[in-house]
């Protein structure tokens, strides 16, 4: 019944007050999980480990749990998907909202709290440039960077966020959310044709970096 009623809201075919989320017949207490603010959050890494905290240690073992990730959806509403100023909310595309397979990648990658949830448990901090925008928005850089799942290498997204991502604003370089020369459009393309002769998940993010083409020289850390 929870996720009949989720879906009907955020298609706008039911009132949003048609579900009290600790209702029992909408939702249940998960063992070992803690509660969760839906406080505002500036970015998506922020709101990721406002999650994690939540989920605690085992939180791996809830990815394929479509329940949650909508109850989470739910709660966190007014975050990742705030009113316009008229009052609307528009939560657009499917894939943002409602909890795909964790199988079924392509459309997975695109789930506005799952998917920087999986990011920041996997990689850390090597996840900066794909978190960094606000909790609302599906960036560029991370659409281009997770669209294929052998991009989910930590030296691999090391190497990217050394090109892209500027720890002194805490966001992304000038220039890095472009589909120019040198862009992550452009390094998504480059890891496939390096990937032809080297195996990547045998480099670190110096050696992936220093083996990109010039057109990526004015992303590379200075002392490259």
């Amino acid at each position: 019944m929870g996720l009949v009623a989720f879906k009907r809201i955020f298609e706008g075919d039911l009132s949003e007050s048609a579900i009290n989320p600790v209702d029992p017949q909408f939702a249940l207490p998960v063992s070992g999980t803690k509660s969760i603010s839906d406080a505002p959050a500036a970015t998506s890494k922020e709101l990721a480990a406002r999650v994690l905290q939540s989920l605690g240690p085992e939180w791996t073992h809830v990815l394929p749990r479509a329940g949650i990730w909508a109850w989470l959806t739910f709660i966190l509403r007014d975050v990742v998907f705030p009113k316009n100023s008229e009052g609307d909310r528009k939560p657009k595309e499917i894939h943002r909202w409602y909890p795909s397979s964790p199988g079924d990648w392509q459309k997975a990658q695109r789930h506005l709290i799952r998917m920087p949830v999986v990011l920041l448990g996997s990689l850390g901090d090597a996840a900066d440039h794909l978190l960094c925008a606000h909790p609302s928005v599906l960036p560029e850089i991370r659409e281009q960077l997770t669209s294929q799942q052998d991009m989910f290498s930590m030296e691999f997204q090391r190497a990217a966020r050394q090109l892209y991502f500027d720890d002194g604003k805490n966001g992304l370089k000038r220039g890095a959310g472009g589909k120019t020369a040198g862009t992550p459009r452009r390094l998504a393309k480059v890891r496939q044709q390096l990937d032809v002769t080297w195996n990547l998940f045998d480099l670190d993010a110096a050696h992936i970096v220093k083996l990109l083409p010039r057109e990526f020289d004015r992303f590379k850390p200075k002392t490259q």
